[in-house]
């Protein structure tokens, strides 16, 4: 049995994670809008998908949930576009750092696919399908968001807060590498990770 103690330091330290992850958020966000009502929007919905995976910790005493679980769970107040995503793979245990890691990471593309992405035409849908790679200490997890059915994808001309978000951060807090390409047809993210990592 955990002694108080012991618990009252881990959701210390549970706190200060989330703390940490709240103010890049903001400070990301302030930095990279072009007026100040676009930076409160951004902030709100980006503080809401974090909201919603701790949220989702907490029915879960935060220990680890379904892979598919998390992914619906970060888009679930994108409930316009419920119907737009496909979801395709076995069964992935992800602990609650990668939990909180992967809803930001999802929270950001779907925006991007609302805004720009194949989410922007009525045709456009999204498959977003993961599977196990390996086997024992070698064991990966391979995930991919995949776009299509939307307009002709026009890469940027400089990359912003939520392409690092979604690569840099994600493939480094997640021990692995996560790779978005701009393909005519649709964007395309791709993640690979040791599952130890996934299950952290």
């Amino acid at each position: 049995m955990v002694d108080v103690d012991t618990r009252m330091r881990e959701l210390e330290h549970r706190f200060r994670n989330i703390l940490t992850i709240a103010r890049s958020l903001v400070s990301q966000s302030l930095r990279s809008a072009k007026s100040l009502d676009e930076a409160r929007a951004t902030i709100d919905q980006r503080l809401e998908a974090l909201g919603g995976a701790t949220e989702q910790l907490l029915r879960h005493d935060w220990k680890a949930a379904p892979l598919r679980e998390v992914a619906q769970n970060a888009l679930a107040h994108f409930t316009l576009y419920k119907d737009k995503v496909r979801f395709d793979g076995p069964l992935v245990a992800v602990g609650p750092h990668a939990a909180m890691t992967l809803t930001l990471a999802f929270h950001e593309l779907m925006t991007n696919a609302i805004k720009y992405g194949a989410l922007s035409s009525m045709a456009g849908a999204i498959d977003l399908t993961w599977k196990e790679i390996g086997s024992d200490d070698r064991a990966e997890v391979w995930l991919r968001w995949l776009e299509h059915g939307g307009p002709p994808v026009v890469k940027p001309e400089r990359e912003g807060f939520g392409t690092r978000l979604t690569c840099t951060a994600t493939g480094r807090s997640l021990q692995g590498a996560a790779q978005l390409d701009f393909e005519p047809s649709g964007v395309v993210w791709t993640l690979r990770a040791p599952l130890a990592a996934i299950h952290l």
